[in-house]
């Protein structure tokens, strides 16, 4: 056990800080920063109250690094371990309660929740202390073990409201067996009623507040709800979240030894039935309250993941000698696959803020100006922002400050980042200040990160020069082209304006590119993006209509002195293939529309 501890505390803090503070995260750290009394008020948050106010403590001691932080969900992660052993060798015995202990140490799942800054490592952690402090109490009929349960149960409500759903199974369970020891069943109701006064006031001022939040998806009654809530919360369990689909069948195959888990408890005359009663009232009750949920996500039923652990212990114990030595393996495959993606694919990155604030860290410039587009990033610019760099929190498109404030930063700022969080249909669907800027700047860069993407807009003059006509594929035209004046600097930004022109309308949605070449033809610099950054795309262009492109690029520092070529040309960035380029001065695929000089300053 004591290796298994170990094992789990080292799967829990390796790489802590690898992934980015991601929306929620920064939610919970900016909530929990306020005075105690806020944190405590109904109305300023979903959740209840008792993890951000634990969290506003332990934010006053340890400080709020990202280690930190994330800490405060390692410590429940690794007590779940011991704590499932002990629960697992009351109920199962201690093979059982080993078997519990190991699958949870190396549970992807559990690790996924146990090294993030939310409720739910915690709600997992006093709902097991609830489960075994409940088998004690009804085995020894001790108080302590009352208390114990009635604190953990009220921790636990206290902490995530899937939690009730438990409560919910556990009175069940009490309701059957009363007939069998009515003396018990008189101090469960007490222990009820308890609860229930003391969750009540607190229901009482939240009630109006989570009735405003409800939806109406009736939709989720039907099949796709029973596969969000049981397929998709099982298999997860049993595999994790960071996987491929082949990866979620691994997890829904697990469900063999469960369900032979399953059926040994209920054949049990012991009260390890309770086990099924934790496992399907919770599972039903996500189901059934699914209307009333605007989405489901499967870390909602974390509360019942120790069951789940205890049941798959079961179904292996239950199983023959190789039965078991291959349940093992194929969980210990599942969840390695998943944990290996989880520390080291970008791909399942759980936010992309600080790589992005990095980004602009490091090719920022004096007097750069930065736009915050939608105030739901607030959070997390108070975690990563750079006080180098002046931000300033843009309204709604349609607000009445949003015209004065453009002209106040353009005014100030010759370069300005924009920073767009979440999805704009939200704030801006018509990408309007995004147009605005690309009318009147010139485009730098653009990169997607995980919930939000940057662009660059550089302010600067150009010098219109005539370029020969050049068709690309028979649907484009090149009709105007005008760039920075000659004489730049290594390290400097170069800006031109192209004029298109559709000769026809254009079916797909082509992405131009722009080369900054030397004599022997090695790229050196490039911009690549869809017309206006994509707000404006080829297949919406009208036969006839010319189409103004700003583009700005970022030349390198090691350019030596001499002449350099800029050419243009068009591709389909599904297949990468370019469109043919017909006139003066064109190659096969690009055109060259002119030379700059650079020269040190």
């Amino acid at each position: 056990m004591v290796v298994m501890l170990l094992l789990g505390f080292w799967l829990r803090v390796f790489r802590l800080q690898w992934h980015n503070l991601w929306g929620d995260e920064a939610f919970s750290l900016a909530f929990s920063k306020q005075p105690l009394v806020q944190v405590l008020s109904a109305g300023a948050e979903t959740h209840p109250p008792l993890y951000h106010a634990m969290l506003h403590f332990w934010v006053s001691l340890a400080g709020q690094s990202l280690f930190a932080l994330r800490f405060f969900s390692v410590l429940p992660g690794v007590l779940l371990v011991a704590l499932l052993f002990l629960l697992g060798r009351r109920m199962l015995g201690y093979p059982g309660g080993f078997l519990a202990s190991g699958l949870c140490a190396i549970s992807s799942f559990a690790v996924y929740y146990s090294q993030e800054t939310r409720m739910y490592s915690w709600a997992a952690f006093f709902c097991a202390l609830s489960m075994y402090a409940d088998v004690r109490w009804q085995r020894t009929r001790e108080r302590r073990w009352e208390a114990l349960f009635l604190g953990a149960m009220l921790a636990a409500i206290f902490t995530h409201y899937y939690s009730f759903f438990l409560l919910v199974a556990q009175n069940l369970f009490r309701f059957v067996q009363r007939r069998e020891n009515r003396r018990s069943w008189l101090n469960w109701l007490r222990g009820q009623l308890f609860i229930a006064l003391a969750y009540f006031p607190w229901v009482l001022a939240q009630i109006e507040f989570i009735g405003s939040k409800a939806s109406a998806r009736w939709d989720a009654l039907g099949v796709g709800g029973l596969d969000a809530v049981w397929a998709g919360t099982l298999s997860a369990f049993g595999a994790g979240q960071t996987v491929a689909p082949l990866g979620r069948w691994l997890g829904i195959v697990l469900l063999i030894p469960l369900a032979i888990g399953l059926r040994g408890v209920l054949q049990s005359s012991r009260d390890e039935r309770v086990l099924a009663y934790w496992l399907f009232i919770p599972m039903v009750g996500a189901w059934l309250l699914g209307p009333l949920m605007p989405f489901f996500f499967p870390r909602y039923l974390i509360v019942v993941m120790p069951v789940y652990l205890l049941l798959l212990a079961a179904g292996l114990r239950s199983s023959a000698r190789s039965l078991t030595i291959f349940w093992l393996l194929l969980s210990l495959l599942a969840n390695w696959r998943s944990l290996h993606n989880y520390f080291f694919e970008p791909l399942y990155a759980k936010g992309g803020y600080g790589d992005l604030m990095a980004y602009v860290d490091a090719n920022r410039r004096l007097g750069d100006g930065l736009l915050l587009q939608n105030g739901a990033q607030a959070p997390l610019h108070d975690f990563y922002g750079l006080h180098e760099v002046r931000s300033y929190n843009m309204p709604p498109w349609d607000d009445s400050k949003m015209q004065p404030l453009l002209q106040s930063v353009t005014a100030q700022h010759d370069r300005i980042w924009l920073l767009m969080y979440g999805d704009p249909a939200s704030y801006d669907p018509e990408h309007e200040l995004e147009t605005w800027l690309y009318q009147r700047a010139f485009h730098a860069y653009h990169g997607d990160y995980v919930d939000g993407s940057l662009d660059l807009f550089v302010q600067g003059e150009i010098m219109p020069s005539r370029v020969p006509e050049v068709r690309f594929g028979d649907m484009i035209v090149v009709t105007g082209f005008g760039m920075s004046e000659v004489g730049q600097a290594p390290g400097g930004t170069l800006v031109l304006a192209l004029a298109w022109q559709a000769l026809r309308p254009i079916d797909a949605d082509y992405t131009t590119f722009v080369h900054f070449l030397d004599d022997e033809d090695n790229l050196r610099a490039q911009v690549d993006s869809q017309p206006l950054g994509g707000t404006y795309p080829t297949s919406r262009w009208q036969s006839g209509e010319t189409v103004i492109d700003r583009v700005a690029l970022s030349l390198p520092v090691d350019l030596l002195p001499g002449e350099y070529r800029v050419q243009v040309g068009w591709y389909d960035l599904a297949s990468m293939q370019r469109l043919p380029a017909v006139g003066p001065r064109s190659f096969a695929d690009r055109v060259q529309v002119g030379t700059v000089t650079i020269a040190f300053p």
